[in-house]
């Protein structure tokens, strides 16, 4: 008897920051916390402390990002997942490029599993996951209590491959035929793991790398 394939449907891999919609979403997530609680600004000068450090190799990114989580102390607990609708449905949903959401469509279409893979944290991407119809979300983890933290890695180069490579909806997934949409070089080895690697509004560094590997390169 012939054995049932263990073959899966293509994935096709997104990128949020920069590739889904426009700007940082973290950036985009202070900016919305202090406007609403004025006391969430100390953790601008936090960052702003940690400039320094930062570009001398001495506070990595995923410093930076929990130091950018401390504002988020200040909103109630009992508020929190409010606000973080809100978040999402004034200020992320419409910065969506048209382009991405035509993209979501078309491989929604050819019954491709709908993937977010990105560095910012689950604790607004829940809301876009939701909002997109996204198949499976694969993100930083943060908690902010009892103070803020990320729960592992920050899920950024490698480790987007080592996360959706751990998941298991991977088991089965045709690596050839699925697809990885990212704009920065960072995203490179999701680029390079998926048969169909699109750079979208490329940084300098990945144009450059986009150009040696023969990727798609995509303007939305």
């Amino acid at each position: 008897m012939k054995s049932a394939s263990t073959t899966g449907p293509p994935a096709a891999l997104f990128d949020y920051d920069g590739t889904m919609i426009h700007g940082d979403s973290l950036r985009l997530l202070l900016e919305f916390t202090v406007r609403r609680f004025p006391r969430g600004a100390g953790a601008l000068a936090a960052l702003a402390a940690a400039a320094v450090p930062y570009l001398l190799g001495r506070c990595s990114r995923a410093e930076l990002k929990v130091l950018a989580l401390g504002a988020l102390r200040h909103v109630p607990r009992e508020e929190r997942r409010r606000f973080f609708r809100e978040f999402h449905d004034t200020t992320l949903r419409p910065r969506l490029r048209p382009e991405a959401a035509r993209r979501l469509e078309w491989h929604r279409g050819q019954s491709h599993l709908l993937v977010i893979v990105s560095a910012s944290v689950d604790l607004y991407l829940t809301e876009v996951a939701r909002g997109l119809r996204i198949d499976h979300l694969i993100c930083s983890r943060a908690v902010l209590d009892p103070a803020p933290a990320l729960l592992g890695p920050n899920c950024r180069g490698e480790e987007k491959v080592r996360r959706v490579e751990a998941a298991a909806f991977a088991r089965t997934l045709p690596w050839e035929d699925c697809w990885a949409y990212g704009d920065s070089l960072a995203d490179s080895p999701i680029l390079e793991r998926c048969g169909h690697p699109v750079a979208v509004n490329p940084s300098r560094s990945l144009r450059r790398k986009a150009a040696a590997s023969g990727w798609t390169v995509a303007r939305w």
